[in-house]
C-alpha cells in the first residue's frame, strides 16, 4: 500500500513539472511570435508614413484646381412696408408673450434696415393709424421717463418713433419734428419733446411749445399733466393766466394739472392763488378744495399764509374726514425734498412744523376732535423723530476720508 502511494506522488510531481515546462515553452514561444508581429507592424507603419509624407509634398508643389461652389440662395431683404403691414395686424395683449417677441423682432428688422425704411415709416406716422400694446395690467405710462425707458412699447407709433431715433440723422429728425408739431396727443408731445431734446437739444422747443399750448387751450382733459410738464421742462410762464382760468373746472373740481403746474411755476406765490380760489362759490362738493389745501401744506413752516390756510382746511368740515386727517399727518413730507435726509434749510421748516403741532395739542378743538388728536399727535411724533436723528447725525458725524 505504501508502495502504491509513492508511485502515485512520483508520477503527480513529473506531471505537474511537465506541466511547467511545457507552459514556459507556449509562453516563450508567444513572446517571439509577438515579438516578429511588433516588428512587421513597425517596419509597415514607417512604409506608410513615408508614402504619406510623399504624397503631402507632391500635392503641394502642385498648383490648386478650382473648386467649383454652387451659388448661395439669394433672400430678398426685408421691405419696410411689408413689416410695417405685419407690425400693423398684431394685436398684443397681457399673457400674450409670443405675439410681443414676434413684435419686437418685426421692430428690430425694421431698425436694421437703417435710413432707407424711413420714408415708409413716415408715411405710417403720417396715416395716424396705431395699435396699442397693452402693458401688463392694462396700466399706460407713468410718466415720459418710464415711457422711454420701457421694454416693451407702449403703442406702434411709440415704437417706430424709437426706431426712427435709432436710425437717426437729419431725415430721422425731421420725421419726428413733424409729428411733434401734428400730433393730438399730449403724450406723444411730451415723448417727442423728450426725444427731440436729447437728439438736438433746444432746436424744437419752439414746436414743442406750441404744440403743448394748443392742445392745453384746445380744453382736451386727457393727458394734460403731460402738456403741463412740457411747459415746466422749458420753464415756460407764458400760460400761468390760462392756467389760473382754467383750475376750476365747470363741473366745480379742480383741475390737479393746472395747479400743479401752477405750483411748481410760480413757486411761493402760488399759496396767495390757492388761498384767494378756496373762498371761490364753485367749490361746492365735499372734499373737492383738498387740492388746494395741498399747496399750502407744501409751504407750512416757511409761509404765514401757507399756515393761515392749512389752518381753514383742517378745520373745515365740508373736507373728508380723511383729507382732513392726511393733511396733518403729511406735515412730515410735503414741501420737504428727503425726509431722511433733510438739509438745513428744511431742518428749520421741521423744527417750525414741529412748534406748531405742539401748539395744536393744547386747542381745545383738537383735544374734542378724535380725527385732529390722532393726526397731530402721528405727526407731532414724526416731526420730533426727524429732529432727534438729525441732532443725532450732527453731534456724530461719519469719518472723514483720509486724502490721497
Amino acid at each position: 500500500m505504501k508502495r502504491l502511494i509513492a508511485i502515485l506522488l512520483i508520477a503527480a510531481a513529473a506531471f505537474a513539472t511537465g506541466a511547467i515546462i511545457v507552459k514556459r515553452q507556449q509562453a516563450a514561444r508567444f513572446d517571439r511570435e509577438r515579438a516578429e508581429l511588433q516588428a512587421a507592424w513597425d517596419a509597415e507603419k514607417a512604409d506608410l508614413e513615408a508614402a504619406l509624407e510623399k504624397a503631402r509634398a507632391r500635392r503641394a508643389s502642385l498648383s490648386p484646381l478650382p473648386v467649383p461652389v454652387a451659388p448661395a440662395a439669394s433672400v430678398a431683404a426685408p421691405d419696410a412696408q411689408a413689416l410695417l403691414k405685419q407690425l400693423a395686424g398684431w394685436q398684443v395683449a397681457p399673457g400674450h408673450g409670443r405675439a410681443l417677441r414676434q413684435v419686437l423682432v418685426l421692430l428690430e428688422q425694421l431698425t436694421q434696415l437703417g435710413p432707407p425704411a424711413l420714408p415708409a415709416i413716415r408715411q405710417f406716422l403720417a396715416s395716424g393709424q396705431d395699435v396699442v400694446f397693452s402693458s401688463p395690467g392694462g396700466k399706460g405710462p407713468r410718466d415720459v421717463k418710464s415711457l422711454a425707458d420701457a421694454l416693451v412699447p407702449f403703442s406702434l407709433r411709440f415704437a417706430l418713433f424709437d426706431v426712427v431715433r435709432q436710425i437717426g440723422g437729419e431725415e430721422a429728425e425731421q420725421i419726428l419734428a413733424e409729428n411733434l408739431g401734428r400730433t393730438g396727443r399730449g403724450l406723444e408731445v411730451a415723448y417727442l419733446t423728450h426725444v427731440l431734446e436729447e437728439m438736438s437739444p433746444g432746436k424744437h422747443k419752439d414746436t414743442a411749445l406750441a404744440a403743448a399750448r394748443n392742445l392745453l387751450a384746445s380744453g382736451a382733459t386727457a393727458e394734460r399733466d403731460y402738456l403741463f410738464d412740457v411747459l415746466r421742462r422749458f420753464n415756460d410762464t407764458s400760460y400761468v393766466a390760462t392756467a389760473q382760468a382754467q383750475v376750476i373746472q365747470p363741473n366745480g373740481q379742480v383741475d390737479r394739472s393746472a395747479l400743479r403746474y401752477l405750483q411748481q411755476t410760480l413757486g411761493e406765490q402760488s399759496v396767495a392763488l390757492a388761498a384767494q380760489l378756496y373762498q371761490d362759490n364753485r367749490l361746492t362738493e365735499p372734499g373737492s378744495k383738498e387740492p388746494l389745501a395741498r399747496v399750502a401744506l407744501a409751504f407750512v413752516g416757511v409761509n404765514q399764509q401757507a399756515g393761515e390756510l392749512f389752518h381753514t382746511a383742517v378745520l373745515d368740515q365740508t373736507m373728508l374726514p380723511d383729507q382732513r386727517r392726511e393733511l396733518v399727518e403729511d406735515l412730515n413730507q410735503d414741501g420737504l425734498s428727503n425726509k431722511k435726509a433733510p438739509t438745513p434749510e428744511e431742518l428749520k421748516i421741521i423744527a417750525n412744523r414741529y412748534a406748531l403741532t405742539q401748539t395744536y395739542l393744547q386747542q381745545d378743538y383738537v383735544q374734542n376732535d378724535k380725527v385732529l388728536s390722532a393726526a397731530f399727535r402721528e405727526a407731532d411724533k414724526d416731526l420730533r423723530n426727524m429732529l432727534q436723528k438729525a441732532a443725532a447725525a450732527a453731534a456724530n458725524p461719519p469719518p472723514s476720508q483720509p486724502a490721497r
